[in-house]
């Protein structure tokens, strides 16, 4: 019999305020009721990671964030090579870590699906010292996550139309790529680090990503033209995008990025880093509640 001993730690304005309800929601799961558990609301920038900190010494099995991918980010990150399990109970627009792992965006089954579900140990990919559970980059998506950042208004249609109004104004970058003892240069729309299939909503950049690989994936996506901008958002959406001549997808240990790389986003949270860039997997060093597995064990890729 497994024995739980959970913090849920909450960020308590993601979701439009929803992370309040948890509580009420928990002690409306019968599951719940034999289970010890504590509730933490974070109160800043930061505090999350101070909050797991702490919790490393208070004999906790399980460590839940609830919030959208940044709370993920910091929470998951903080608990690296501590054996603790990690799992998501997803409050934001994206929610691609959660979604890749099988959690449901539903909150009551979310949590039934944290005492549930089986627990995995999978990769994190290391971006010039700072820690990516699930997609990073440079280029187009860079420059959105920048420009979303500044907006007053969050959420899936301010995301929406940040992608709108940085489509018509970002050209492209030319970059040089180092990689298995093998360099070229590239123009590039979006340039993709993933560790895990998407960026969210099923908005997959690339469809080969397992967590369990010990590999990262670099996704290289050349700019549409408008007439293969339908085309393209089909595959976009589908996990198809590999049909698409202008993306390409390498899999890969380490590389060493050069060019125009100051503007970039961690799991969707802008950083400004400096070229040249390291990239690299640390194979197996989180572990995290998966409910794929829960449901499909044999021939499961997560």
């Amino acid at each position: 019999m497994v024995l739980y001993r959970i913090l849920f730690i909450v960020n308590p304005i993601s979701g439009f305020g929803l992370g309040w309800e948890i509580p009420y929601r928990i002690r409306h799961i019968a599951a719940y009721k034999h289970i010890e558990y504590n509730i933490r609301f974070t109160e800043y920038a930061g505090h999350a990671k101070e909050i797991v900190e702490q919790a490393k010494h208070q004999n906790y099995t399980h460590i839940i964030a609830a919030g959208g991918d940044g709370t993920v980010n910091e929470i998951g990150t903080a608990l690296i090579n501590t054996g603790i399990a990690f799992g998501v109970i997803s409050l934001g627009s994206g929610n691609g870590f959660a979604r890749h792992l099988g959690f449901s965006q539903m909150m009551n089954k979310a949590l039934k699906q944290i005492l549930k579900s089986e627990t995995t140990d999978i990769d994190v990919v290391e971006i010039n010292g700072h820690y990516s559970l699930n997609v990073s980059g440079f280029g187009f998506d860079a420059e959105v996550a920048h420009f979303f950042s500044t907006m007053k208004i969050r959420g899936i249609f301010s995301y929406i139309y940040s992608i709108v109004h940085m489509w018509f104004r970002y050209p492209g970058k030319r970059y040089v790529f180092h990689i298995d003892g093998k360099t070229w240069e590239e123009d590039c729309f979006v340039l993709s680090v993933a560790n895990s299939s998407q960026y969210g909503n099923n908005a997959s950049i690339a469809p080969k990503a397992s967590l369990r690989d010990g590999l990262v994936d670099i996704c290289i996506l050349k700019r549409p033209k408008y007439y293969q901008i339908p085309r393209f958002l089909y595959c976009f959406m589908n996990s198809k995008i590999a049909r698409l001549p202008y993306f390409s997808e390498i899999q890969c240990r380490e590389a060493i990025l050069e060019g125009d790389l100051n503007k970039a986003h961690i799991d969707g949270d802008p950083y400004t880093l400096e070229s040249p860039v390291k990239v690299k997997v640390l194979p197996g060093v989180l572990k995290v509640i998966a409910p794929k597995l829960s449901r499909k064990k044999k021939n499961m890729t997560v």
